[in-house]
């Protein structure tokens, strides 16, 4: 169905792209949208993809059987000593939206956090408008750990960002109780 590739300075004018767009800065940002000018976008890409310890991983999510790129899964904030993370998750390519792709990279990236990275805990979070991947996030078996309250101006009044967590044992227990298909 679709795999989860590491960042490819080869599609970066798609990234450019979907970054400037506001549509997904909505859904994202605590910030109003301010696009970004391309050697800005350039040097903020460096600078996350080339420290020496990596703290933050950029994945391109690929349909499987092409070289089609149609968004991408940002594993942020790796905290190694207390073994947590955070991950986000984009369909930037509006087409191949709410066709099940999100919940598939979610899948793959939570099994690159707790399987190889050996992180005990993942976090997400999400606008409280934003049902889809509220419904994405609880479906994969987050759970609901806080909520900051009218954290966001966005357009015409405050919203409220909710704060989700999964714990490795939780995740192992969805993946790999008896009886259960091996994870993703």
């Amino acid at each position: 169905m679709i795999t989860l590739r590491p960042f490819d300075l080869r599609n970066i004018g798609m990234h450019f792209q979907w970054n400037n767009d506001e549509e997904i800065n909505y859904y994202d940002s605590d910030f109003p949208f301010q696009p970004e000018d391309f050697e800005s976008f350039i040097r903020r890409i460096n600078r996350i993809t080339s420290t020496t310890e990596k703290s933050n991983y950029i994945f391109e999510i690929h349909l499987e059987h092409q070289s089609k790129m149609i968004g991408v899964v940002d594993v942020i904030r790796v905290d190694r000593f207390n073994r947590q993370c955070s991950v986000d998750c984009c369909i930037g390519d509006k087409k191949y939206r709410n066709r099940g792709y999100g919940s598939k990279a979610l899948q793959q990236a939570l099994s690159f956090c707790f399987l190889e990275l050996g992180m005990n805990k993942v976090t997400t979070a999400a606008f409280d408008f934003n049902k889809v991947w509220i419904h994405v996030v609880k479906k994969a078996g987050f759970r609901t750990e806080g909520t900051l309250r009218q954290h966001a101006y966005k357009g015409s009044g405050y919203s409220d960002k909710l704060i989700f967590g999964l714990l490795r044992n939780e995740f192992e227990l969805q993946h790999y109780a008896p009886g259960r298909k091996k994870a993703v």
